[in-house]
């Protein structure tokens, strides 16, 4: 199918749509009308990630410099107010009540696409980075910072030469006999966690298998045209086998992000499947051990994996917003100031051409990575690679199945069938 229809049905589903959340209930409101621009003046709400390393006073602190520059526009900082602790829950909930912000960092739903501001027609945002993989029918809605790389695997040195291994592993099926080696060492394997962990660290390790032989999978996938019992089957059920040895934590989805972060920085676990941005959080920790990083493996070939890439802290505007000069103002400062946009590099660990920054051995190591990758790169997320929406919480909830005594076979039967009621 086409990703016209795609965004054709979202805005069906969205009209149509019943939320039980926010206020209530009711479906999402388009207040694009927004009425009269209120030009270099007014409060921007810019709703944003808040995370152990982005912290409300670092957002405040990001944008200050912009205020001073332009003392008509305050920017007000808000932060996710739903359940899940995430941006695009809490945008449903504020869309529910005719209540969104300015701008948004950071969401990646591709149901509010009609209700965002198309920004084709601005050459900043033409110029930015991977602006070409995150257009939707020819139209760009996101302005990123720079990258992000997503399949790596972080490892604890000092585990792994207690453990005898001396080097990392070039397939999965080496890995698993590594984390035998681990576990008899005294080290949990791999740590992990509950929320959107269980399902990203799926993702994050087995997309190499997925997209090095098909580069566009995701698209593929998001247009319906992927078996993801098919093509995800061999992979989780190797999961599952984790899973069962106990190389895996089976009490993990009471764990939240930050304690499993901690637990690992803490050297309780000797691989942690996490994207770029732990990058940040490991530069500050105190530990008694060097962090290594490799691109996570094929699972079953020792060939080169293509290293998995998505838009880094992307930015979007809502076209319901009275302050559309001042928002654009804003979201042009922190996508293209030299100084804001290295400080948000080096906060959350993303990276850039021409924005080097000094931050860990650790962030030289992926920037390494990153740079031997070139032309060997499979975008996840952004534009037509974006899944459906809903689709992380979907396979998100049949990850976290198999920690209850659920079968990959039958999670990936129950995916298959929901991401086709999508992509009709």
């Amino acid at each position: 199918m086409a990703r016209t229809r795609s965004i054709g049905a979202a805005v069906g589903i969205l009209l149509g749509l019943s939320l039980t959340v926010g206020c209530g209930g009711g479906g999402f409101q388009d207040n694009s009308g927004g009425g009269q621009d209120s030009g270099d003046k007014g409060t921007v709400r810019m709703l944003v990630n808040i995370t152990p390393n982005l912290t409300k006073a670092y957002w405040r602190d990001l944008v200050a410099p912009f205020e001073k520059k332009n003392p008509g526009i305050k920017v007000q900082i808000d932060s996710p107010s739903a359940a899940d602790g995430s941006v695009d829950s809490t945008l449903q909930q504020l869309l529910a009540a005719g209540n969104p912000p300015d701008v948004v960092e950071g969401s990646h739903n591709d149901k509010v696409i009609p209700y965002l501001r198309d920004l084709s027609d601005l050459s900043w945002a033409a110029e930015a980075p991977m602006s070409d993989a995150q257009r939707l029918d020819g139209r760009l809605y996101d302005v990123a910072i720079g990258q992000q790389v997503q399949s790596l695997v972080f490892y604890n040195k000092k585990a792994f030469a207690k453990a005898g291994i001396s080097k990392p592993p070039a397939t999965m099926q080496e890995l698993t006999a590594d984390m035998k080696k681990l576990k008899a060492a005294g080290y949990l394997p791999m740590r992990t966690a509950g929320e959107w962990v269980t399902q990203a660290q799926v993702m994050m390790m087995f997309a190499p298998t997925l997209t090095t032989a098909q580069p566009d999978w995701f698209k593929q996938a998001a247009d319906g045209k992927r078996s993801l019992s098919a093509d995800l089957g061999p992979s989780m059920n190797l999961y599952k086998s984790w899973l069962d040895k106990g190389y895996l934590d089976k009490q993990a989805l009471g764990t939240k992000y930050a304690e499993g972060e901690t637990n690992f920085l803490a050297g309780k676990a000797a691989m942690y499947p996490m994207g770029c941005w732990f990058v940040a959080a490991e530069a500050q920790a105190k530990k008694d051990f060097e962090v290594g990083v490799f691109p996570s493996p094929l699972l079953n070939e020792a060939g080169t994996p293509r290293l998995s890439v998505t838009p880094g802290a992307n930015y979007r505007i809502f076209k319901s917003g009275k302050h559309q000069t001042a928002s654009e103002k804003l979201v042009r400062f922190l996508t293209t100031d030299h100084t804001a946009v290295a400080g948000q590099l080096k906060q959350d660990s993303s990276f850039r051409t021409g924005y080097p920054y000094d931050l860990s051995p650790l962030a030289d190591d992926v920037q390494k990575l990153l740079d031997s990758s070139a032309g060997h790169q499979a975008i996840v997320g952004g534009g037509e690679y974006q899944m459906p929406a809903g689709f992380e919480n979907e396979q998100d909830k049949e990850v976290q199945s198999l920690y209850t005594g659920g079968k990959p076979a039958s999670g990936l039967k129950n995916l298959d069938s929901w991401l086709k009621a999508q992509t009709k």
